[in-house]
This record gives structure tokens, C-alpha cells and sequence, in this order.
């Protein structure tokens, strides 16, 4: 493997590891979504700042797995939120 697709990874498998964790219980869902926004938030901007300061290679992965981040928040999302019954 390359170092990018180790900076991919590790940047992304991480993350999504602790946020499958706190999924377990009732209300994590509700924290895993608020620390996924804040995660994906924070790489993208760290990613810009890392390629504006010549350090491309981990810029670039940290912008892709901000985004395979927020891709993989939404499904999970879409299917905690679909699961949820409305009070009638």
C-alpha cells in the first residue's frame, strides 16, 4: 500500500470505528451524528490549511475522508431516522 491509502484509512476507519461504538446505545445515535459533523468539519478545514502549507499528500487524504465521512453519516442517519416512530 501506498502512504496515501494509509493516511485514507487511518484517518477514516478510526473515526467511524469510535462512531459505530457510541451507536450502540439509545441516545448516541444523537451524540455520534453531533461528533461526526464536528469530525468532518474540522478535517475539511485542516485539509485546506495542510494544502495551502505544501503538505498535499495528508491534505488530500483528510479532505477524502471527510468526505467518505459525511457519505457514510448520512446513510447511517437516513437509517436511524427511519426506524423512529412520529408522536401522534
Amino acid at each position: 500500500m501506498n502512504e496515501f491509502f494509509k493516511n485514507v484509512l487511518l484517518f477514516t476507519l478510526i473515526p467511524l470505528a469510535i462512531l459505530l461504538l457510541m451507536c450502540m446505545s439509545d441516545e448516541g445515535i444523537v451524540m455520534a451524528g453531533i461528533l461526526a459533523l464536528v469530525l468532518v468539519g474540522g478535517y475539511f478545514i485542516v485539509g485546506l490549511i495542510l494544502i495551502i502549507a505544501n503538505k498535499n499528500q495528508i491534505g488530500k487524504a483528510m479532505l477524502l475522508s471527510s468526505g467518505i465521512i459525511l457519505l457514510i453519516g448520512l446513510s447511517m442517519c437516513g437509517i436511524a431516522l427511519s426506524g423512529i416512530s412520529v408522536i401522534r
